[in-house]
């Protein structure tokens, strides 16, 4: 056994430090940018378009105080007392965790330049967005309370990360459902250009979820596997 502590050690031991703080931020702040992305196309669903930009404005914020996040704790890490497998694993998490925003981000964005573009979209196109926008914000907080618990309760970390799957198989369907929606809409040319853009951001952000829940799996049993 190293010298250096295992990862769930180190997990349990430093829940008030610097970078777990950090880590637990980072989380949060991804989650934040996903209920901002719900909230928008909330309001686009009831053609408040000064509200969806207002949420737009507080996603993109949300998003790059992720970014910064994912900055200071890779600098923090690189200092750490982990293995160098271990440092590596916490880093693809906390990079896949990024990409959960940054596809929420262009979701959001693609929202703001149909308002921009004054492009009339079908109530019911808005009302599939809104729906899965909600699939990907739960996905997003069943994700950080798998990060929340991991150190904590073992048995938690797995439930949530479950739960994380689940809801990428919902998404999946629900993607399907919609792009055959966009296909067949009778709609200007420009609408199907960012509505197929904003499905693919929301799909690809939960699918992100869903490889960031991966890692923290790959992470649990590789350290049952080794405390053998």
């Amino acid at each position: 056994m190293s010298e250096k502590e295992s990862l769930l050690d180190w997990f349990s031991k430093r829940r008030e430090s610097v970078v777990m703080k950090g880590i637990r931020d980072h989380a949060q702040k991804v989650v934040d940018t996903t209920s901002e992305l719900n909230r928008a196309a909330v309001a686009l669903c009831k053609e408040d378009n000064e509200r969806a930009l207002d949420a737009i404005k507080r996603m993109i914020l949300s998003e790059k105080e992720a970014d910064n996040l994912e900055i200071f704790i890779t600098e923090e890490l690189s200092k750490g007392d982990l293995e160098a497998k271990e440092r590596e694993d916490l880093m693809h998490l906390i990079r896949r965790m990024d990409y959960v925003a940054d596809w929420a981000k262009e979701a959001g964005m693609n929202m703001q330049l149909v308002i921009e573009a004054k492009v009339v979209i079908p109530v019911i196109l808005w009302n599939k967005y809104c729906a899965m926008s909600r699939e990907l914000e739960k996905a997003a907080k069943q994700l950080k309370n798998s990060i929340d618990s991991l150190g904590i309760d073992a048995d938690a970390v797995i439930k949530y990360e479950r739960e994380v799957e689940l809801q990428e198989h919902i998404m999946d369907d629900m993607y399907f459902s919609t792009k055959k929606d966009i296909l067949f809409a009778d709609i200007d040319p420009k609408a199907i250009f960012l509505m197929r853009d904003i499905l693919h951001g929301i799909e690809n952000s939960c699918d992100k979820c869903k490889d960031a829940a991966d890692i923290i799996h790959i992470i649990l049993i590789s350290q049952r596997h080794k405390a053998r």
